[in-house]
């Protein structure tokens, strides 16, 4: 497996760069984002910790200087916040990237201090982006080659959907991952933790299929109530209301139909919600049958077998293999790792025979 590791920088630091701040008449500066300022008082969004903001109030009277921040560094908040792609197997996350946020600044902010910055984010973007559209990989800031062999191929892309697995809160847009590499990359290393974590966003689901369920009834009830008493020019209107958002809803559903997974998303439409309570039955009925612990085993003896392999314990690496095989013989590193103890072995009887010879006299 041909790898390379990201030489560069993988995400630009989470900085603030629109700073702004106010002094009080006592000399304290006091840094957040000016919310507002009246003839009372000065609100600012202020870091009390690393992961905490709060709104604090000074009295006008006790403000000595307000410092508030240009448009461009605003601006580069968003452009220095971005994080680029760990994993992407597609051109379009990073166009997405580049055309709604790095290069409006670039075209909009000419002129900001800032610019070196977004011309070096724009830059390594474009540039992985071109290596992705070449057909290159990506995954957990490692490059695989276009020509990687169809084992490799097949390991690397359930890397990339259990990745996306991970990346996502929405329990339906996991299991299409999921789904995805379950129909390719289901004898890869990372099957067996992609099944476990299909299973905890199953139960993920549920909570969502009840409250969506519930909102469901309260608007179909309020709809109801509403016709009932409404004239007969607002019913229209109200009835005209509600063709249009079943139609938004079927054109969401057809979309999603359209991608061919068996996932939809959680829509307030009766029939979806009900189709996805009964897969994630099934699915959780299915997944459970599956021996996670001995797939996992299997994994890791053959990780132990590569290991010993490169160490040039060749008898150790063998019983690795062997017990690996025995465990999960689908695994799809299997076979390359056979090979590569085969040749290993060979060359290791040529040069035991090489020092056998008589030597000369």
């Amino acid at each position: 497996m041909q790898k390379l590791l990201l030489l560069s920088l993988l995400c630009f630091p989470l900085a603030t760069y629109a700073t702004e701040s106010i002094e009080l008449q006592d000399g304290t500066m006091v840094e957040g984002r000016i919310l507002s300022v009246t003839s009372q008082s000065v609100v600012l969004d202020v870091q009390t910790s690393p992961s905490i903001r709060e709104e604090k109030t000074y009295p006008r009277a006790d403000v000595a200087k307000i410092h508030r921040a240009s448009q461009d560094d605003i601006a580069f908040e968003e452009v220095a916040a971005i994080v680029v792609p760990a994993t992407a197997d597609n051109p379009a996350i990073y166009d997405a990237l580049l055309e709604q946020k790095v290069r409006p600044f670039i075209k909009n902010y000419a002129y900001s201090k800032h610019m070196p910055e977004a011309r070096k984010l724009a830059a390594i973007l474009e540039a992985e982006r071109e290596r992705v559209a070449s057909g290159e990989t990506k995954v957990d800031g490692e490059w695989m080659a276009a020509d990687a062999s169809p084992a490799d191929r097949v390991e690397l892309s359930g890397r990339v959907q259990l990745a996306k697995m991970k990346e996502t809160n929405d329990p339906v847009t996991a299991m299409v991952a999921f789904e995805s590499l379950e129909k390719s990359s289901n004898t890869s290393s990372s099957y067996p933790e992609s099944i476990s974590l299909a299973l905890q966003m199953i139960e993920k689901l549920r909570p969502s299929l009840t409250r969506a369920r519930a909102d469901l009834e309260r608007r179909t009830r309020e709809q109801e109530q509403g016709l009932q008493l409404a004239s007969a020019d607002r019913r229209l209107q109200m009835e005209q209301g509600i063709a249009q958002e079943k139609a938004a809803i079927q054109a969401q559903l057809d979309r999603a139909k359209q991608s061919g997974s068996k996932w939809i998303p959680v829509l307030p439409d009766t029939k979806t919600l009900e189709a996805l309570s009964k897969l994630a039955d099934t699915e959780k009925s299915r997944l459970s049958k599956i021996d996670v612990e001995t797939l996992s085993a299997g994994v890791a003896a053959a990780k132990e077998a590569q290991s010993k392999l490169e160490a040039g314990d060749l008898e150790g690496a063998k019983a690795g293999l062997d017990e690996a095989q025995k465990l999960w013989s689908q695994h799809v590193l299997l076979a390359s790792l056979k090979e590569s103890l085969k040749k290993a072995q060979e060359e290791a009887a040529r040069a035991a025979k090489e020092q056998q010879k008589p030597s000369e006299s």
